[in-house]
């Protein structure tokens, strides 16, 4: 009875998909024990303890096969999802984004230039943040990043203990945020319940953002993530790459190492911010024609909204809204050791 107990077991889970080391062990943990009772005659307790063994081990075994792969992850979220989803949940993402700072800011647009331009036509800085803003729950963990990166995309970069650290520290900071709450909650809704796990959430976050890769065509030296180009700048011979932030571009403004010589258009985000086209030059001569990006939003809200569009549209325009304002977050996409990550992200309208 015991051993027709066994297989029927055996039979049901290996029917599950990739799971030929899940049956082999329940074979593993509990045939020694069936075989020993059978030769000794032992019954009773010893036998519902084996029993007990086969519920506990194929209860693994289920938990498993509910687990799906990173590539999975995010097949699934682009085949499930639609635009009607995409533009209730970046609604819902800005309405939870508490730590806006839009309304604390100064942004001095001046006058307007193009990207062919070599004329300043903004003798004052762009952003004027106050030390509050600096101080804010999200952002503050988030400007501590800024050091860790070289801009140079072939100067090799090293990550420390404290480094580690500080990515630990802002990504459990930004999850216990409304945007990343509803970012975590939809995964949850497309059928991805081990994004319901913690441990799940801070690793899908760390491997999309902090993953190193090869920006050099040599590809020898792995200097580079998502976070580092999106949310602060490179240099790749004599291009600016990224420039997304502007967090960032506040803090290089202070620092005299920015410059900026006007803006090229902009979308009023209904009073929860901008989406900013402008024109600025980096540490004297790197010049950044064109770049655009989210002016006064939380890092949480931004790094929601990136994720979102590189998990369920990558490589497509991904249009989102805000009370009624349409716009496009445009991802492209990279794979490094055969692992699929963003490239780069910014906001389009």
């Amino acid at each position: 009875m015991k051993i027709a107990i066994v297989l029927i077991v055996c039979v049901a889970v290996c029917r599950a998909d990739n799971l030929a080391n899940a049956a082999g062990q329940i074979f593993n943990s509990i045939l020694p024990n069936i075989i020993s009772n059978s030769v000794t005659g032992q019954q009773g307790n010893t036998a519902g303890n084996t029993l007990q063994q086969i519920g506990t081990v194929v209860g693994g075994v289920v938990d498993y096969a509910k687990k799906k792969s990173y590539e999975d992850l995010l097949r699934q979220v682009q085949d499930s999802t639609t635009d009607e989803d995409l533009l209730r949940i970046s609604e819902e993402m800005f309405n939870g984004d508490i730590n806006n700072a839009y309304s604390y800011i100064q942004v001095n647009l001046q006058e307007k230039t193009s990207p062919l331009s070599k004329d300043d036509k903004a003798p004052a800085n762009l952003l004027s943040v106050p030390q509050n803003v600096w101080s804010g729950p999200t952002i503050r963990p988030f400007v501590a990043l800024f050091d860790n990166y070289h801009k140079n995309v072939i100067r090799p970069e090293f990550v420390t203990p404290n480094e580690e650290t500080e990515q630990t520290t802002y990504i459990n900071t930004i999850l216990a945020t409304g945007p990343i709450r509803s970012l975590m909650n939809f995964l949850v809704s497309k059928g991805l319940t081990q994004m319901n796990e913690y441990n799940e959430q801070v690793d899908l976050l760390r491997k999309i953002w902090f993953t190193k890769y090869a920006r050099h065509w040599t590809g020898l030296c792995k200097c580079s993530c998502a976070f580092e180009n999106i949310f602060m700048a490179e240099l790749k011979s004599n291009d600016v790459l990224g420039l997304h932030s502007w967090l960032f571009f506040a803090q290089r403004e202070q620092d005299r190492k920015a410059n900026y010589l006007g803006y090229i258009d902009k979308l009023d985000l209904s009073g929860k911010g901008l989406i900013l086209k402008q024109h600025s030059v980096l540490s004297d001569t790197k010049d950044a024609p064109e770049v655009t990006m989210f002016v006064g939003t939380s890092p949480e809200l931004e790094m929601a909204l990136y994720t979102l569009c590189f998990m369920a549209r990558p490589d497509r325009p991904c249009k989102l809204r805000y009370n009624n304002v349409p716009f496009t977050i445009q991802t492209k996409t990279l794979k490094s050791e055969n692992v699929l990550l963003i490239d780069t992200a910014y906001p389009l309208y």
